[in-house]
């Protein structure tokens, strides 16, 4: 592959995570915190640098990455997991129809041909 090529495989690559970023760059509402106090580390995956009880804690958000929450508390950014909190956050794309797998190797499905999902 030429050197010409392989640089513009990797502008491919550099664009594709750029678009990536900025979609976990939303901000989200929190409709309430599931665990009180809330732990609230330095970075994603990082220590725990305080705990704050969830009624201190502002109720909006900045996706950051999967799984995790960037919340400004007093002045300074912390990470949430995502997880201890209740967000308008939806799935995106069209929900799987239930399928079923009977004892004679058959596929019962439910909700096939309903409005709103994909097999």
């Amino acid at each position: 592959m030429s050197s010409i090529a392989r640089l513009a495989v990797v502008a491919v690559l550099v664009g594709f995570v750029a678009v990536a970023a900025a979609d976990d760059a939303a901000t989200v509402k929190i409709k309430k915190w599931k665990a009180d106090p809330v732990e609230l580390l330095d970075r994603p995956d990082g220590t725990v640098v305080t705990r704050k009880p969830a009624a201190e804690l502002p109720l909006e958000a900045v996706r950051s990455g999967q799984g995790w929450l960037k919340v400004a508390v007093g002045g300074k950014d912390y990470y949430v997991e995502a997880s201890q909190a209740r967000t308008d956050l939806k799935l995106s794309g069209k929900p799987k129809c239930d399928t079923l797998t009977g004892a004679t190797g058959h596929a019962a499905s439910r909700g096939l041909g309903e409005q709103g999902c994909e097999p």
